[in-house]
């Protein structure tokens, strides 16, 4: 069963990914917005993290406002090698607060591109809450890839390594539907996107007639990235978000 939890010190709620290193969706309480900020070019995680303080400093917000990032790495990672990153990326987080006692609040999405690789992992953007009269509606779901969520094995990774026009279908299909419930599980609209992200090597041009057009997603501008899901045997992932300010720096 999907739980939503509550975050105050962020001013948003987040769908609860037990064990997770990160949520898997936000949504800012009401009265908050959701603002996001992209790098004009990735930077190396820790300033990164540097410049994140100091941006929500100078915007008056409480470091755990922060409430998603979207992350760079060199390269699709093995379990070990994901899970070793995640404790070393969650050390300044949890310096900072941002989580609910042993549990991750944040969203996040952390792909592997296959052009203009970065040195090292990188921030490319992030999203904190913000407060604003009568808002309501925003969010913003975290990348998810084609694994079956608290499954082990074999049977972790939908379709296995079909990635015949028919088995990229079916992975795009799954990834979908699993964003969707995410939005119903934070009582938002999915017909209130306002962007959304496809990370694969993958030509997604057979997708966008079927797959993408029947869940609304073929004209809102899809930003599609050439890029591996972050962990070795996946194939394709995606996130989509209503933020109705972004900026870029």
């Amino acid at each position: 069963m999907t739980e939503v939890l509550h975050f105050e010190p962020g001013n948003y709620d987040f769908v609860h990914a037990p064990g997770g290193p990160f949520s898997a969706g936000v949504a800012p309480m009401n009265g908050y917005a959701l603002r996001r900020v992209r790098f004009g070019r990735h930077i190396p995680i820790a300033e990164g993290f540097a410049f994140i303080e100091a941006y929500l400093g100078r915007e008056g917000r409480p470091l755990t406002a922060l409430a998603a990032c979207e992350l760079r790495s060199p390269a699709a990672m093995t379990m070990a090698e994901f899970q070793t990153f995640n404790g070393q990326y969650l050390q300044t987080l949890h310096a900072w607060g941002c989580r609910l006692g042993e549990i991750n609040t944040m969203a996040r999405s952390n792909i592997a591109p296959i052009t203009e690789v970065p040195n090292e992992s990188s921030f490319f953007a992030f999203t904190y809450t913000v407060p604003e009269r009568d808002a309501a509606g925003d969010f913003l779901i975290s990348g998810k890839p084609e694994n079956r969520d608290g499954v082990t094995g074999p049977e972790r990774i939908f379709g296995g390594r079909d990635v015949s026009l028919r088995g990229l279908e079916a992975k795009a299909r799954f990834v979908v539907n699993a964003l969707r419930e995410r939005v119903m599980a934070l009582n938002c609209d999915w017909s209130g996107i306002t962007a959304a992200q496809i990370y694969t090597v993958h030509d997604i041009r057979p997708l966008l007639e079927n797959i993408l057009a029947e869940a609304r997603l073929s004209q809102i501008g899809i930003a599609w990235y050439p890029a591996w899901p972050p962990v070795l045997g996946l194939e394709f992932e995606a996130d989509v978000r209503r933020v109705r300010m972004e900026i870029v720096v």
